[in-house]
């Protein structure tokens, strides 16, 4: 037996759905101004620290990129250059550590309640509103069947968008208001990158500046260096030209 489809009121357009999608990009521009708000100011790091991240960074980029050198006498003296850097340990920032030397104490860094307070209040701008949001949709929609999508959808999809609808029947393609709420969370990232383009560099690259290290976390540099240089020895060098006339006549043919 054929199930009757349904006819919506056009009042849930303006009353339900709007609002609903509405409220969700407001939230999640109020959310990128809070965080933004939030974020310490950069502080300035020991110029040795930023000389040892940036050869590590060198020879990362080495060796991602090293096959867009014009030659294979460039690439030997890179290769041998940055090998020779890293495992002289020259640029190291505190220097070879003593192995009989105990860990710091990971409690006793005087930045790790800043670090925890920082990851506390991040948190808190984040879910906070969107369990306020998920309230007041829960609360006020509950049980509304807002819209349907114009392109057909298999049976897996009706629990994710049918949340609050206990309805076997009908169509997979309906979406109630619960399920509009979580489309919305997990599909606006572009709409915000769209318009917070400037705040979302921004706070990116704050970010970029200010690495964050867990408390307790003990990276060892020197061993990271001995592995940057094991890597690079390890390169062969490939021209991205080689055989590139092959190459486009295979893409063209």
């Amino acid at each position: 037996m054929a199930v009757p489809d349904l006819v919506l009121d056009p009042s849930l357009r303006y009353w339900v759905l709007l609002p609903i999608s509405f409220a969700m990009v407001l939230v999640g521009v109020l959310r990128t101004y809070i965080t933004i708000l939030l974020e310490p100011s950069p502080k300035l790091q020991e110029w040795k620290a930023v000389r040892e991240q940036q050869h590590l960074q060198h020879s990362a980029i080495f060796r991602k990129n090293y096959f867009i050198l014009p030659s294979k006498q460039d690439f030997e003296l890179r290769k041998k250059h940055i090998s020779e850097t890293m495992k002289s340990m020259k640029y190291l920032k505190d220097g070879i550590p003593d192995p009989n030397e105990l860990p710091p104490n990971p409690l006793s860094d005087p930045n790790a309640p800043n670090l925890m307070f920082s990851m506390i209040k991040n948190n808190i701008a984040n879910y906070v509103p969107q369990a306020v949001i998920m309230w007041w949709v829960n609360y006020f929609f509950a049980g509304f069947v807002i819209m349907k999508l114009p392109f057909p959808l298999t049976l897996r999809f009706k629990s994710m968008l049918q949340n609050g609808v206990s309805t076997p029947d009908l169509d997979v393609r309906w979406v109630s208001s619960i399920s509009w709420y979580f489309v919305n969370l997990f599909g606006l990232k572009a709409v915000y990158s769209l318009i917070l383009k400037s705040d979302s560099a921004l706070l990116e690259q704050q970010t970029q500046q200010m690495p964050i290290q867990m408390p307790g976390a003990n990276i060892q540099v020197h061993k990271v260096m001995k592995g940057e240089s094991e890597s690079v020895m390890i390169l062969q060098y490939t021209s991205c030209m080689d055989e590139i006339e092959e190459r486009i006549l295979k893409l063209y043919a």
